[in-house]
């Protein structure tokens, strides 16, 4: 079976940006590295796994050095090499064939749960970018059955900004309902959905604590999750999903009762 982002109805609904909360919840990512980590204007980030060039066009525009960089280069992404100061590179996140301390940010987003070792592709990660340098970290998330009644931080996309408010993880948190699960049943082979390699929210947090990062911020999106899975219902069609005949949005099934959130994260590399 053909991989997510290469399903026509999921293209048609997403666009260029194959990810829940698009390009407005990357700016907002890159606002907190500039607040939290002095990202600044000029300097190298990095968008691993930048797939059709979203990103990359939204750094370029924001004034930052920009390299891109994938195991496969769409198109649509080779076609930004045109702009002057983007560059587009085929390569593993983990074997980044980058020097040393080079970076000054990096952004992943919903690219590591694709990675059979994403605890090794974060270890590249802090190797290239230069002490204090920042990590801008998006990925799925696998939800806890019964998580601590504890004061949490939950963002959404409201016009086109991320809106964020604090809330007690007692009370009702945003999920899909059973009519926006149904039409998305797993129908990629394994490993070719985020669904597979979603994590708990505690457990991204290891991974980037045990490769050396030290976390400074984290937002809980789930929301953004959940309106990419009703404008799947939406917009594509529905009924294909469902029966298996194309790929469907794998990443936001519930299937077998399991359910599924989003989470942003800042992560920066120790200080010389």
């Amino acid at each position: 079976m053909s991989a997510l982002w290469e399903s026509e109805s999921f293209r048609r609904v997403a666009g260029k940006v194959w990810r829940p909360g698009g390009t407005a919840l990357t700016a907002r990512g890159l606002e907190l590295c500039h607040e939290l980590c002095g990202l600044a204007s000029g300097q190298l980030v990095l968008d691993l796994g930048c797939g059709c060039g979203a990103t990359v066009a939204l750094l370029h525009k924001a004034g930052y050095g920009v390299l891109g960089l994938d195991r496969q280069v769409q198109p649509d992404a080779a076609s930004l090499t045109d702009q002057d100061k983007i560059n587009i590179i085929q390569a593993d996140m983990t074997c980044l064939p980058l020097a040393a301390n080079c970076a000054g940010a990096l952004v992943c987003e919903c690219v590591l749960s694709l990675l059979p070792d994403p605890l090794a592709a974060l270890r590249q990660c802090l190797r290239v970018l230069r002490p204090g340098g920042a990590l801008l970290f998006t990925d799925l998330t696998r939800r806890e059955p019964d998580p601590p009644a504890t004061a949490a931080k939950t963002c959404h996309s409201q016009e086109g900004f991320a809106a964020c408010s604090t809330v007690s993880s007692s009370g009702r948190r945003p999920e899909l309902s059973p009519e926006l699960s149904a039409g998305f049943y797993a129908t990629q082979a394994k490993g070719s959905s985020c669904m597979d390699g979603a994590c708990p929210a505690a457990q991204w947090g290891q991974y980037l604590t045990q490769a050396g990062f030290q976390i400074v911020h984290y937002e809980d999106h789930t929301r953004a999750l959940v309106e990419l899975a009703a404008r799947m219902v939406w917009y594509a069609d529905a009924g294909a999903e469902t029966s298996g005949a194309s790929g469907g949005c794998s990443c936001i099934s519930s299937g077998g009762g399991r359910k599924f959130g989003y989470g942003l994260w800042i992560a920066q590399k120790e200080k010389a």
